[in-house]
């Protein structure tokens, strides 16, 4: 690198924007000891020390290990029958969920792990190995061809995978280390025995950590791939979220909940099984996975999955935008004017009006929907119908016959090739950028505007109806896949399912949706007969219907991520949930809650004194211990105009009360940077760093602290700076972008937060 090179990267990073993830163990730290500040000023450590991504090892570019370097057999990991002798129960429940089903026996993994080993070449298979093949992965077997009959390619994640499991980093891509050799066996009929086996299979100590290790998912060079791109994450949008009790982005209350709480509740164990209390955490792994149960033909775990999905997040026509002239009951934008909520909207024949549909996620603890974002296929169905149940428009509601319904609203990410092309079937390999992600974070909502051109003679009042429907996979990956199990190799690894693990698995068979949730709204002349007609049951049927103020608040906080397009929006829908809430004790917490959001939009908009004076409100209405989002959304409005002092002191105690929340120590380390404090950012970055290793933005913020610390000729600056540069957002994602949407209305549409969809009128 020239120097000039170094100046101008110290230079635009000191001075940049960064957004937020985390921090990482000891493991990848170089260099020896060191005092750091915390914003009292750069003091140059004696000796500097960096948070460097671990490379991948023996199993690279998995970053699994074995203990010591040592050995342990294929057929070992996939020996579930010696475990079923004493956990019939825990073994039964284990094939019916999705662990036991993770390796090539899966059609739908084997189409894609096959598809990315015909293009990088088997050894770079390993990548998906670490996670989803450990007894294949710790033979070297995912370096050549996989025969149907290995038992080793029909076990997935097996009972002595995760029960060797001796420790974990945060860093994702199968980031554990099993235990060598044999896990021992007890003799049930010696109480020292069982006490040793416990012991060794225990993983009480790692909880939650122990899904992370597999639960995120990168790409990067290491894997022969050109750029680096974040995958599944679900542990960074969790650590972040208010079921941690420690959320940065709103004032909710929750009970805390993890991985295991929510993916393995305790459930009876019958007389046969093995358990000192009668009480087993539930191996079913239920989650969104209804294709998987189905092709199985297993009805019970598609059950479970079902009942997980229904009311887990729920959908409302929030707000209306009526032409300016119609008797609205809301302030002017867009050219009319707001009705909220929808409900009695005033319908002008022969005008457009504007339907906000809003998305939220109530109940998952991490993006909704989770797992891999690209294949992911939850769409809205909106329709119209008049006062004779005729529909006028609708949206979507081609998507669950099509393969692809382009007008429909698909809760998924984009990625797209280096053409700009959006990719269908988790072409893995190609993956060069994501032009859109729209899944939801943890209790955060989504706003979605569509489009209605009232015919000039309507029947009213109009009958709006919304539905949330969910499918595990779109329909073009069901089809490759299908196509996939037909053919001789295909066919051949299904007959094995069978033979192997009494499987029988039908691909092709259709996939099953489900509602998650669906509401009504009325609109126009006469409407309010048709609601008391229809019933309370129509306006959400997965739970009761929202308070009025409720629902404005999360019209306006779905809004907040469309800010940049429509600036006003969100602060009058918010302003209308307040004036919904009389000023008595037991609105406290509701008011804090619409204050802290209206404090972010005043901020975003720059109106940074409005912002502070807004979350000192809401601070006065909360007990303590005051949840980090009032410091977070204020170091956020400071940092926007350059009051880094401020922002700084915010920041630091947003780190206290949250400390696993990577946005967090994003925002410190870039504030104490900005304050020239190296020392300061070096060790927020750092302990920022623990928890997600190969965030872009805290590299970058290590990087130029080093730099400042070091004057950067110091070799761990240069590496520092290698990191940053290997990790970071790839260069040509803009110019990706700008090619999808010139070669596509969807991707021009998708890619853009505050798009509308125009509902299709009706023939």
């Amino acid at each position: 690198m020239t120097s000039h090179r170094w100046a101008l990267f110290v230079f635009v990073v000191a001075g940049a924007a960064l957004t937020g993830c985390r921090a990482r163990d000891g493991s990848g730290a170089v260099g020896g000891g060191s005092a750091l500040g915390n914003g009292g000023g750069s003091v140059a450590p004696r000796t500097l020390v960096a948070s460097l991504p671990r490379a991948p090892g023996r199993f690279a570019p998995s970053l699994a290990a074995i203990e010591g370097d040592g050995t342990v057999l294929g057929d070992t990991l996939a020996d579930i029958d010696t475990c079923a002798t004493c956990h019939q129960d825990v073994a039964a429940q284990w094939q019916s969920g999705i662990h036991s089903f993770a390796s090539f026996g899966n059609p739908i993994y084997r189409t894609n792990v096959e598809l990315a080993r015909g293009v990088l070449g088997n050894a770079n298979s390993q990548h998906c190995g670490g996670c989803h093949d450990a007894p294949l992965e710790v033979d070297g077997a995912m370096k050549a061809e996989i025969s149907a009959d290995d038992l080793r390619a029909h076990t997935g994640v097996s009972c002595r995978v995760c029960h060797a499991v001796r420790s974990t980093t945060t860093d994702g891509n199968g980031s554990y280390v099993l235990a060598a050799g044999e896990l021992p066996t007890p003799n049930v009929d010696d109480p020292a025995s069982i006490e040793v086996h416990r012991k060794a299979v225990t993983v009480k100590p790692l909880g939650d950590e122990l899904c992370v290790s597999c639960h995120r998912g990168f790409l990067s060079p290491d894997v022969d791939v050109p750029v680096h791109l974040a995958g599944i994450d679900e542990p960074t949008f969790w650590r972040g979220s208010a079921w941690t009790g420690n959320g940065t982005g709103r004032v909710d209350k929750v009970d805390k909940k993890g991985c295991i709480d929510c993916h393995m509740p305790e459930v009876a164990a019958p007389g046969e099984e093995y358990s000192a209390d009668k009480v087993v955490r539930g191996h079913y792994f239920a989650g969104g996975h209804t294709w998987m149960a189905a092709m199985r033909d297993d009805a019970g775990q598609l059950a479970r999955i079902r009942a997980m999905l229904i009311g887990a997040a729920s959908i409302d026509v929030a707000g209306v935008v009526v032409a300016r002239d119609a008797a609205a009951n809301g302030p002017t934008t867009l050219g009319g004017r707001w009705h909220l909520p929808a409900d009695g909207a005033p319908v002008v024949a022969g005008h457009r009006m504007l339907l906000d549909v809003v998305v939220r996620n109530k109940l998952v603890g991490h993006r909704f929907p989770g797992g891999v974002a690209d294949m992911q296929d939850t769409w809205i169905e909106l329709e119209a119908r008049d006062a004779r149940g005729r529909l006028v428009a609708s949206s979507g509601l081609g998507h669950e016959k099509q393969a692809r319904d382009p007008e429909a609203h698909v809760l998924r990410a984009y990625p797209v090739d280096d053409h700009g092309t959006i990719l269908e079937e988790h072409e893995l390999p190609r993956f060069r950028a994501v032009v859109a992600n729209h899944t939801i974070a943890p209790r955060d909502s989504h706003t979605v505007r569509y489009a209605l051109d009232v015919p000039a003679a309507v029947a009213l009042p109009l009958e709006v109806r919304a539905r949330l429907r969910h499918r595990s996979r779109n329909m073009i990956v069901q089809q490759a896949v299908c196509k996939e199990a037909r053919r001789p190799t295909g066919a051949a690894f299904l007959r094995q399912a069978r033979g192997l693990r009494d499987m029988r698995v039908d691909p092709c068979a259709p996939q099953p949706v489900t509602e998650v949730a669906r509401t009504t709204v009325w609109l126009g002349t006469g409407w309010e007969a048709a609601a008391a007609k229809a019933g309370p049951a129509a306006r959400a049927a997965s739970a009761a219907p929202a308070a009025a103020w409720e629902r404005s608040y999360e019209h306006g906080m779905g809004l907040i991520g469309v800010i940049t397009e429509r600036l006003d929006e969100p602060r009058q829908v918010l302003e209308h949930a307040l004036a919904q809430l009389p000023e008595t004790p037991d609105t406290a917490r509701p008011r804090a809650m619409v204050l802290v959001q209206l404090g972010s939009v005043a901020g975003r908009q720059g109106r940074t004194d409005d912002a502070m004076a807004l979350l000192a409100r809401a601070r006065a209405l909360l007990p303590a211990p005051q949840p980090p989002v009032l410091d977070a959304v204020a170091a956020d409005a400071l940092a926007r105009v350059w009051r880094w002092a401020e922002a700084e002191q915010y920041a630091h105690a947003a780190t206290e009360k949250a400390p696993r929340n990577t946005a967090a120590w994003v925002m410190l380390a870039r504030s104490r940077g900005s304050l020239h404090d190296d020392a300061g950012a070096l060790e927020a970055a750092k302990l920022g760093l623990l928890w997600s290793p190969r965030d872009p933005d805290l590299l970058r913020s290590q990087a130029t602290a080093l730099a400042g610390l070091s004057g950067g000729s110091d070799p761990l600056a240069m590496a520092a700076l290698a990191a940053f540069d290997r990790f970071r957002a790839p260069d040509e994602a803009a110019a990706l972008r700008i090619a999808c949407a010139n070669a596509s209305e969807r991707c021009a549409r998708e890619r853009e937060l505050g798009h509308t969809h125009t509902m299709k009128p009706a023939r």
